[in-house]
């Protein structure tokens, strides 16, 4: 498969992950089994699930970010990815990634689960792995640049 196939079903598929975080952040609030099922998982009834839905909906509204973000990136692939666009777009997914570590991580302390620890490791090394990113793409775009003007 060449880059350009690949970046497109990428693309498709990112879009499919955020079509079912939509409709997953909608159907919490709208469909109550739904509700009902997410609430049991963390053993809370109807009379406290505002923390657990504030939680769930910032986590899902940070996931639609990301993936906001990547969606963007990829749109440049086919073109040139090096441009100082993508850099900044890496910088804000690492930042919202480490936002959702620290929530995950907070969480561990009043409602702790394996997954949730799970969770808040997974997005601490994606936010650091994009945020290394984010620094080798603004050198990149340097190179380039330099690259550009001396030819």
């Amino acid at each position: 498969m060449d880059a350009k196939n690949l970046a497109r079903l990428t693309r498709w598929l990112l879009y499919g992950v955020f079509g079912g975080i939509v409709l997953l952040l909608i159907g919490l609030y709208t469909w109550a089994p739904l509700r009902a099922f997410f609430l049991a998982a963390y053993g809370i009834g109807p009379g406290g699930s505002a923390v657990v839905l504030a939680f769930l909906t910032a986590m899902g509204l940070i996931a639609l970010w990301i993936l906001g973000e990547l969606v963007a990136v990829l749109r440049t692939v086919e073109e040139d990815p090096f441009i100082m666009k993508n850099a900044r777009a890496f910088f804000r997914m690492g930042f919202a990634a480490e936002a959702a570590a620290l929530a995950f991580i907070a969480k561990c302390f009043s409602a702790f689960t394996f997954m949730t620890a799970v969770c808040g490791l997974v997005m601490l090394l994606a936010g650091l792995f994009a945020l290394v990113l984010a620094q080798v793409f603004r050198r990149a775009v340097e190179y380039k640049q330099e690259n550009d003007l001396t030819i």
